[in-house]
C-alpha cells in the first residue's frame, strides 16, 4: 500500500502531521476520521528503510543531549502539541538542548513539508540511521510519541552500559598504567645508575641481575625503536580494524576467546543485539529490516555474521529461533525466549526481557572479573618490585659477604 504524508485537524482545532499507509486517499481520510481527525492535506510518499545517510550532518552531539531532546519531543507529542510547535519550543529551551545549528534546521525542514525522519536523516552525524528508521516507522504507524520515548530509553540504556564499563575498567587501567610507568622508570633511570656501581664492585652477579642489566641496556640503547613499536601497536589496534577487515575479524575473535574477559564481551554483545532488535521490532519495523539494521550494532564482527545468517534463515521462511539454535554464539536463553515470543506473537517483549536479563548479568560478571583481576594485578606489582629489589641488592649483599 502507498504511504501518505498528511496534515490533520483534531477536535480542538490543533494541527498534526504524520505518515500512514492506506490503499487510497479516501481510505486514509476514513481511517483518520475514525480517530477524530479531519484530513486537510495529503501526499503520497515512497516508503523505504534508510540504509545510509544521504547528506552531511553538522556535528555530533552528546548522548545526554539526544536523551533530553527525544524525551521533550515525546512528552509534547503525547500531550497533543504538534511536531512543529514541539521543535519550536525546543529552540526556546536552548540551554538544555545545545544543538547549535541543527535544531533550527530541523524546525525549518519540518515547516517546509519534510517529515520528521527526513529532517533527522539530513544530519547523519547527529542522528544515526538506527534512529532515523525508528522515527520513520513511528510516523508510518502513527506512534511517533511512543517511538521517541523508546529512542530516549535506548540512549539511556546505551549511556548506562558505557558508564558501567568505563567505571569497571578504570581501576585496572590505572594499575596497569602505574605498572608500565614503574617498569620504564626502573629500566631507563634506576638500573642504569646502579649498573656502574655493580660493575665497579667486581663481584659475581646473580642471574636475575644480569638479565635485568641486559634489559636495561637494550631499553636505553633502543628507546626510539621501542617507542616506534609501541605507537605502531596502538595504531594497529585502534585504526587497523577500520582499514583491514581481516584484522578486525581476528581482533573480534580474540575478544571472544580471551578467558573471563571474552565471556563479559560476549554477554555485552548479546545484550546489544537483543536491545536493538527489540527496540526496532516494537517500533513497527519488519523483522527482516530490523535484523539488517541491528547487524552493525552488535559490537563484534562474528556476531554480526551470526545475525546475518539469522536474517538469511528468516528470509527463507524458517523460524528465527531455529536459525539461532544452529549458531553457538547465541545463548540457549536467547533462543528459548525468541521461540516463546514467536509462538505467542510477543517477539518484541521477549527480546526486551532477554536484554533486561543481560543488563542485570553484565554488572555482576564485571564485578566478578574485577574480583579476579585485583589480586592478580597487586601480586604482579609485588613480584615486579620485589624482583627489582633483589636484582639491585643481592650483588651488594654478596660484596659484604666477600669482605
Amino acid at each position: 500500500m502507498p504511504l501518505y504524508s498528511y496534515t490533520v485537524l483534531d477536535e480542538q482545532g490543533r494541527r498534526h502531521q504524520g505518515q500512514l499507509e492506506a490503499s487510497s486517499e479516501s481510505a486514509l481520510e476514513g481511517l483518520l476520521r475514525k480517530q477524530g481527525q479531519w484530513l486537510t492535506e495529503a501526499r503520497e510518499r515512497t516508503p523505504a528503510i534508510a540504509s545510509r545517510p544521504q547528506a552531511r550532518g553538522n556535528r555530533a552531539v552528546s548522548r545526554r543531549v539526544l536523551i533530553e531532546f527525544f524525551l521533550q519531543t515525546a512528552l509534547q507529542l503525547r500531550s497533543g502539541v504538534s511536531l512543529v510547535d514541539a521543535l519550536a519550543f525546543g529552540l526556546r529551551d536552548i540551554e538544555h538542548l545545545p544543538f547549535g545549528s541543527v535544531q533550527p534546521q530541523l524546525l525549518e525542514q519540518v515547516r517546509s513539508g519534510s517529515s520528521f525522519s527526513e529532517a533527522l536523516a539530513a544530519h547523519p552525524r547527529t542522528f544515526p540511521v538506527f534512529v532515523v528508521n525508528l522515527v520513520r516507522a513511528g510516523e508510518a504507524s502513527g506512534r511517533l510519541s511512543e517511538v521517541c520515548m523508546d529512542i530516549r530509553r535506548y540512549f539511556e540504556w546505551l549511556d548506562r552500559l558505557t558508564s558501567d564499563m568505563r567505571q569497571a575498567l578504570l581501576y585496572p587501567s590505572i594499575v596497569l598504567a602505574a605498572a608500565a610507568a614503574f617498569f620504564v622508570l626502573v629500566f631507563t633511570f634506576l638500573i642504569p645508575r646502579f649498573s656502574q656501581v655493580l660493575t665497579e664492585i667486581k663481584v659475581k652477579m646473580p642471574m636475575i641481575t644480569v638479565v635485568y642489566l641486559e634489559i636495561s641496556k637494550f631499553m636505553v640503547g633502543h628507546w626510539g625503536v621501542l617507542l616506534a613499536v609501541t605507537v605502531a601497536a596502538a595504531v594497529t589496534v585502534t585504526v587497523g580494524p577500520k582499514v583491514f577487515p581481516a584484522w578486525a575479524r581476528l581482533l573480534d575473535r580474540f575478544r571472544l576467546w580471551v578467558p573471563i574477559l571474552g565471556q563479559v564481551h560476549h554477554l555485552i554483545c548479546l545484550s546489544r543485539v537483543a536491545q536493538n532488535l527489540a527496540t526496532l521490532y516494537r517500533a513497527g519495523i519488519p523483522l527482516l529490516s530490523a535484523l539488517q539494521l541491528c547487524r552493525p550494532l552488535a559490537g563484534n564482527i562474528l556476531l554480526e555474521e551470526a545475525v546475518a545468517r539469522v536474517e538469511t534463515g528468516v528470509n527463507e521462511g524458517r523460524p528465527m529461533n531455529e536459525t539461532m539454535l544452529e549458531d553457538p554464539l547465541f545463548s540457549r536463553l536467547m533462543v528459548q525466549m525468541v521461540a516463546v515470543g514467536e509462538s505467542t506473537g510477543t517477539l518484541g517483549d521477549s527480546l526486551q526481557h532477554v536484554s533486561e536479563y543481560y543488563n542485570e548479568i553484565v554488572p555482576r560478571q564485571v564485578k566478578k572479573l574485577l574480583g579476579l583481576l585485583e589480586p592478580i594485578l597487586i601480586l604482579g606489582l609485588i613480584v615486579m618490585v620485589g624482583s627489582v629489589a633483589l636484582a639491585v641488592f643481592l650483588p651488594i649483599a654478596a660484596m659484604f659477604d666477600a669482605r
